[in-house]
């Protein structure tokens, strides 16, 4: 049997997260690939908060969270192809086997003696990876969006504008017949402005000349000033 590393009461806050997508326009995702990762991959280091969640349900009662996950992605308008899938979980049960040489548990049954691996170690990267690759379903809510970041470079010659492009390519996904998938939680879907800046080429008093723009046009709580660093570092070994 597989020794799994998490318990129940951690897999299942674990493994089913609120979704939120992320649209980023092409310079910002540009910016990110200087980092070799997209924006979603740029943030999964930090998705799980730090302080405490506090929210209340429909009856007005108050729940808090510790260390909730997020599950943050780039919007995809396909769904999964179950051929895909099925090869991603063939490649990761099959670069998860254990390694030669490892001691076996045996098991006599009648005059036959079973050598049995202690462990699987391809278990958890299975499951990990089936349930991160289901499609959204109409009858339930697992996979639906709850919120959506747009993402735009202060590089670019119009930031705010391209926010503005940005929110309503989002609505169209959502709203325009065309577009079965992804699936959303609810009709006004909650919309963050985050502003990519790169310390390492852009001008730090036009991000924040931007930033102060967008929070006056979409309001405080709704907008982001990201910094990150593209310098790369050139390290000589004497």
């Amino acid at each position: 049997m597989a020794q799994c590393v998490q318990s129940v009461q951690e897999l299942i806050p674990d493994s089913f997260v609120p979704c939120v997508a992320a649209l980023c326009s092409d310079e910002a995702e540009r910016l990110t690939r200087l980092n070799q990762l997209s924006f979603a991959e740029l943030l999964k280091p930090f998705s799980r908060l730090t302080s405490e969640v506090h929210m209340r349900d429909p009856n007005n009662q108050l729940h808090i969270i510790k260390n909730l996950k997020i599950a943050v992605s780039n919007i995809i308008t396909q769904p999964p192809q179950p051929g895909a899938i099925r090869k991603l979980l063939n490649d990761v049960v099959s670069g998860s086997q254990p390694a030669e040489g490892l001691v076996a548990n045996v098991i006599t049954a009648g005059d036959y003696d079973l050598n049995i691996s202690a462990t699987t170690p391809w278990f958890e990267s299975y499951r990990e990876t089936f349930l991160q690759s289901m499609p959204a379903s109409d009858h339930e809510f697992l996979n639906h969006y709850l919120a959506c970041m747009l993402v735009a470079s202060s590089s670019e010659a119009e930031p705010v504008e391209q926010f503005s492009k940005l929110s309503q390519e989002q609505h169209r996904i959502q709203h325009n017949s065309d577009y079965s998938y992804p699936k959303w939680f609810i009709p006004n879907t909650l919309k963050y402005y985050v502003l990519l800046h790169d310390v390492s080429a852009g001008d730090e008093q036009r991000a924040e000349s931007i930033y102060e723009e967008m929070k006056q046009k979409y309001g405080t709580q709704g907008c982001y000033l990201l910094k990150i660093n593209s310098r790369l570092y050139n390290v000589s070994v004497n």
